[in-house]
């Protein structure tokens, strides 16, 4: 691997962490913000740290689902259906 390679490489690695921090941030403020004050999650940080290391795929599950939302608002109402008669 080049020099180059190796610049991308931290490039990228620098992106995940900031978005590691951010997300999990993110998350834990919105776990103290929707939880329950009677009951309280054991390690609400901890969890949020996990799913902060993920977000790339939160990233990708919501730009699926938003792609879904989407298609089903455009899907044509007059679909001509090919059938099968015998």
């Amino acid at each position: 691997m080049g020099r180059a390679g190796v610049d991308v490489l931290i490039e990228l690695v620098e992106i995940h962490v900031v978005g590691w921090v951010i997300a999990s941030v993110l998350l834990f403020a919105a776990s103290r913000w929707f939880s329950d004050q009677r009951s309280p999650a054991a390690h609400p940080l901890g969890v949020s740290l996990i799913a902060g290391a993920i977000w790339p795929l939160l990233v990708v599950g919501l730009v699926e689902l938003s792609s879904v939302v989407v298609l089903t608002k455009v899907q044509s109402k007059h679909v001509s259906e090919v059938g099968i008669f015998a």
